[in-house]
Parts: structure tokens; C-alpha cells; sequence
């Protein structure tokens, strides 16, 4: 081979070495690059889903305080009910009690 196949070879090689080298910075740079936009993404990605959740969780807690209050409303109301009833009936349940405490002291 001549000197100057040789040279040239050698040239090459120089050449590929730096090119393998460029390429691979590139390589690294780029993978950096996804890397941070990749976690900027996904910490974007986690914002919007807490903030989702937390309406969500806040229009069911809505949504359960409505309910309870109404079912506390109820309530009352079927007590009220039941004590008015109670009331009405209390001289009849007198009355038995105390005819029936007339009997066993006759």
C-alpha cells in the first residue's frame, strides 16, 4: 500500500472517531433534552390530575353534605311527627297507667 492510501486511511479513521464522537454528545444531549421535557410532562400531567381530583372530590363532598342535610331534615321532620303523635296520645296512656295502678292497690 502507498503512503498515501495510508494517510488516507488514516484520515478516515480520524474522521469516524469524530463523527462517532459528535454523534454520540448528540445522542447524549438529545436523550437529556427528552428527559427533561419528559419529567416537565409528566410533573404537568400530575398537576392537572390533583386539581382534577380535587374538584371532583370537592363536588362530591358537595354533593354528600346535600344529601345529609336533607336526610337530617327528614328526620327531624319523622321526629317531629312521632312526638306529636306521642303527644296525642299521652292522656289515653295516663289514663291506663293510672287505672291500672287503681286496680292492683284495690
Amino acid at each position: 500500500m502507498s503512503k498515501e492510501a495510508i494517510r488516507a486511511i488514516k484520515q478516515a479513521e480520524e474522521q469516524a472517531q469524530v463523527l462517532c464522537r459528535v454523534a454520540t454528545e448528540k445522542a447524549d444531549e438529545m436523550r437529556a433534552q427528552v428527559e427533561r421535557e419528559g419529567s416537565a410532562h409528566c410533573a404537568e400531567v400530575e398537576r392537572e390530575t390533583e386539581a382534577e381530583c380535587r374538584a371532583e372530590l370537592d363536588e362530591i363532598r358537595a354533593r354528600a353534605e346535600a344529601l345529609m342535610e336533607k336526610r337530617r331534615k327528614e328526620a327531624k321532620k319523622e321526629a317531629e311527627a312521632l312526638a306529636d303523635e306521642a303527644r296525642e296520645r299521652m292522656p289515653d296512656a295516663v289514663k291506663m297507667i293510672v287505672w291500672g295502678i287503681i286496680e292492683k292497690c284495690q
